[in-house]
């Protein structure tokens, strides 16, 4: 796959995609009361992994070559991120869960369609 400095091989693009899915997954299995495991110390540490995640992601908009998918992609991120800012009487678990599920199928679109547009260019 082409981006902006290069090419990426198909094995990479699936190690970081499938590297990302997991990386977006542990927010929703922190928020989650019915998991156990200890994923972040606390809220604060929570809340540091989330803002690196989306300024990560954000390049992505340049290196990929300003995917389409790329803009509902981060606007879900963010929204769930404002979701879980919100006072526990305002913050409601199912609307986090969907949006990073949401989240996830634009990921998944997202690289489908850089690879699509990068199988399209003839060099």
């Amino acid at each position: 796959m082409d981006y902006l400095y290069g090419k990426f091989a198909d094995h990479q693009i699936d190690v970081a995609v499938s590297i990302m899915h997991g990386e977006i997954h542990k927010l929703l299995l922190y928020k989650d009361r019915n998991t156990e495991d200890t994923i972040f110390q606390d809220n604060e540490d929570f809340f540091k992994y989330f803002k690196n995640l989306l300024v990560r992601y954000g390049a992505l908009n340049t290196l990929m070559g300003e995917p389409e998918q790329m803009v509902a992609f981060m606007s879900t991120l963010e929204a769930a991120y404002e979701e879980v800012l919100k006072p526990k009487n305002e913050y409601r678990f199912w609307r986090f869960r969907k949006l990073i599920l949401d989240a996830h199928g634009y990921l998944k679109m997202m690289f489908e369609e850089v690879d699509r547009n990068a199988e399209s260019i003839n060099f």
